[in-house]
């Protein structure tokens, strides 16, 4: 159903990410934020999914998206901005 579609969408992207199979996951997260674009899940994982593929600033975009969304402080936002600082220490030299 129509009502559901993002969270299948959510869904089969985080199937495809843990599978490394990066563009499918794109695809399906990109639908579900099409299809509810304050779906908190979806953002945290295209974040961490750009990380993935080392573009940092898209993952950034994302957790800008939590912060509006999350009103109050949500498991999402704290997930992804944990994510992004492990990137970060791991990227900085050494």
């Amino acid at each position: 159903s129509r009502h559901c579609g993002h969270l299948v969408k959510c869904k089969l992207g985080f199937a495809h990410r843990k599978l490394r199979e990066m563009d499918k996951a794109f695809e399906h997260y990109k639908r579900a934020l099409a299809l509810r674009p304050e779906h908190r899940g979806a953002h945290e994982y295209i974040g961490e999914a750009y990380l993935m593929v080392g573009d940092l600033a898209s993952a950034e975009k994302h957790l800008a998206a939590l912060r509006s969304i999350c009103l109050l402080p949500c498991e999402e936002f704290e997930d992804l901005r944990k994510a992004i600082a492990e990137h970060r220490a791991r990227a900085a030299p050494r």
